[in-house]
């Protein structure tokens, strides 16, 4: 039974099409396969909203901002979220390759 409810934010929106449509051009099949479960692993966060770590890069926002690893080795991402009240808000979904979260990249 979930307590929470998941948005995504329109950056991190954009972010999830922009991956599964880079994945798509290579592997078609690969990419419903990743789509299916990182919209999985998200649900879990309306059970478990808490259950992953606070990001280091948590201290530059006013907001404290979670860490959720996405796949393990080649082709890691990390999905940066917040929880407020009973809403637990995607903020961005990213590659591990790509530079850490910073303040200017999500919304106000």
């Amino acid at each position: 039974m979930s307590g929470y409810r998941v948005e995504y934010t329109i950056g991190a929106e954009r972010e999830i099409e922009d991956s599964y449509l880079w994945i798509k051009e290579r592997a078609p099949q690969a990419a419903e396969k990743w789509r299916e479960e990182l919209i999985a692993k998200v649900e879990v966060l309306t059970v478990y909203p808490l259950g992953h770590p606070v990001a280091p890069e948590s201290e530059k926002f006013t907001r404290e901002i979670r860490l959720m690893p996405f796949r393990k080795r080649r082709g890691q991402f990390r999905v940066y979220y917040t929880v407020h009240k009973k809403t637990v808000v995607i903020l961005s979904v990213r590659r591990s390759a790509r530079k850490p979260l910073d303040e200017g990249e999500l919304p106000a």
